[in-house]
């Protein structure tokens, strides 16, 4: 009887083994099925769905690292919009260093919206058209400027007018790869030839010198990273002139140019989030130099409206902008 009872036991545990090797044969299937699907979908939601049904799959591991690639490739990519980026990089949790690199090498192009310098005040990352208008203090005839940017916050096209009430056209145009996105391609005046650049990148896939083939005026940017990979330093060449641009934070503190030195101030908009220049002072080492200051109207996006800019307390110029 004893000997019929183990049988009996050792029966049953043999058909519960199996049951339980079934039932886990049915289970792989269908999580190799999910996979399936998540990878012919290769969307982070698809994959984003797939790691939380099955958290202790075999398939986690590689759902894990299909889900972070699926990620860079919906930022890093030509479509991509300034907007889009920029919500990414002020995420806290944004640790994705692709998406990040991504984004330096976009916002550190010299014809950027964030770097785009033209009368000492940014456009705070903007894009489409801005109208600008300067009326001087001294009753110059005043000046009407415009400049276009894309998706991505690169300059297209602009019109400077001069002194005389010609208006100069410039187009830029771009070059772009997946690895390092998008650089600075070429320029052309109207009625002129085109000038190329070239872009060189460090060992870390981030810009590091830009150059022009330009035979009269060459131009060329340098930059230097600090450890944490954010732009400490820029040197800008144009022509037989030089400029040294020391950053923190993404915001220009100090500038060597033509054997002087300044430094930048701002002030901080709790409402928009980002900062403004309002100073920028002469260093001289016999007491203070000039002071060059600004005052701002900025609209719900933090975009400039208008700015009054004045020189050792004297009224220099007023510009206005549009935005469309």
């Amino acid at each position: 009887m004893k000997t019929l009872l183990t049988l009996f036991l050792l029966a049953g545990a043999t058909l519960t083994a199996t049951a339980q090797q079934s039932g886990d044969n049915v289970q792989r299937q269908v999580e190799r099925e999910a996979y399936a699907e998540a990878r012919r979908l290769n969307t982070v939601d698809a994959w984003e769905i797939f790691i939380n049904n099955y958290p202790e799959s075999f398939f986690i591991e590689q759902a894990r690292k299909m889900r972070d690639a699926a990620i860079v490739n919906s930022y890093c990519n030509r479509n991509v919009t300034l907007e889009r980026l920029t919500a990414y990089i002020d995420e806290e949790t944004a640790q994705e260093p692709r998406i990040r690199i991504f984004y330096a090498n976009l916002v550190n192009n010299p014809t950027h919206s964030y770097r785009y310098d033209h009368m000492d005040v940014g456009f705070n990352g903007c894009t489409g058209r801005v109208d600008e208008r300067i009326t001087f203090a001294d009753g110059s005839k005043p000046r009407n400027n415009y400049f276009i940017f894309n998706e991505q916050g690169l300059l297209t096209e602009s019109g400077i007018m001069g002194s005389k009430g010609n208006v100069v056209t410039t187009n830029y145009t771009y070059a772009y790869n997946n690895l390092h996105g998008f650089t600075l391609h070429s320029t052309t005046k109207k009625g002129g030839t085109p000038v190329d650049y070239e872009p060189f990148f460090n060992a870390a896939d981030k810009l590091e010198i830009l150059t022009s083939d330009g035979s009269t005026r060459k131009h060329k940017w340098v930059y230097h990273y600090n450890d944490k990979g954010a732009l400490a330093r820029l040197s800008v060449t144009d022509g037989d002139k030089r400029r040294v641009l020391v950053y923190n934070d993404g915001y220009i503190i100090r500038e060597e140019a033509d054997g002087k030195v300044f430094r930048y101030y701002y002030d901080y908009d709790s409402a928009t989030f980002k900062k403004y220049l309002i100073g920028i002072c002469e260093v001289q080492e016999n007491g203070p130099g000039h002071e060059r200051k600004f005052n701002y109207k900025i609209d719900t996006h933090g975009r400039i409206t208008s700015v009054e800019i004045t020189q050792d307390g004297a009224p220099v110029m007023t510009i206005t902008r549009s935005y469309h």
